[in-house]
């Protein structure tokens, strides 16, 4: 199955589970064109519409997804099935419950990006919600400071991030996260500190917002 927006209506979600991977799937198989990987782990998955495009583009042969909220597993399980799709699944508070023994050629994320949403603005409830916030980039700290346990030395780490250049971000006309400095400027220091170096970046748009996918490797 070829036609992208087919293949969606046949993965299993609820709109809560949803940060935002129906619209990023395609752009990480345009990053991933060409390359064949046995392993891909999707970070962050919730129902895996990453890494279960990159398996319906024969990009990847087996997919092993982590996800905080337990819910996600029957919706994976479920799509998975429809394709016959090989998905292992770990329900992981970032990366404290993957078994060591577990090893991925190519880890892929949609992680939360922002890491400090106003409560002032009109969507500052968002604040709480796991799917948009990483208050102080914690979980992206634990995720860099573990991964390279689950990566061989040529294993590569491709990572969506939003307005990497910018210490503010504004939405609807007002101030939405205000990060204390420079994402990439955050992200260098992070990959450099454990063992980690970002490669590449690819920019990409979605609607009015300029997203970017890292390339991250071993150093």
């Amino acid at each position: 199955m070829s036609d992208y927006n087919d293949w969606l209506e046949t993965i299993e979600f609820t709109t809560d589970l949803n940060g935002g991977g129906p619209v990023l799937a395609p752009e990480f198989a345009k990053v991933l064109k060409n390359k064949k990987f046995e392993t891909i782990f999707e970070w962050c998955s919730g129902p895996a519409w990453i890494g279960m495009w990159l398996l319906e583009q024969k990009i990847g042969k087996t997919l092993v997804t982590g996800d905080v909220n337990e819910k996600y597993v029957d919706f994976v399980k479920k799509s998975a099935e429809k394709h016959n799709y090989d998905v292992r699944s770990y329900v992981s508070d970032n990366m404290k419950d993957i078994p060591r023994y577990e090893k991925f050629d190519l880890i892929v994320s949609n992680p939360p990006n922002y890491c400090d949403i106003q409560r002032s603005h009109p969507l500052g409830y968002l604040r709480e919600d796991l799917r948009p916030s990483d208050i102080g980039w914690e979980v992206h700290k634990g995720f860099y400071k573990n991964i390279n346990n689950y990566m061989h030395d040529d294993s590569v780490i491709f990572i969506s991030e939003v307005e990497i250049y910018n210490k503010e971000v504004y939405l609807r006309g007002e101030l939405y996260d205000n990060r204390t400095e420079e994402p990439i400027i955050t992200f260098e220091r992070m990959t450099k500190d454990n063992n980690l170096k970002i490669t590449n970046i690819t920019p990409y748009l979605v609607e009015a917002t300029k997203c970017y996918i890292l390339e991250i490797r071993r150093i």
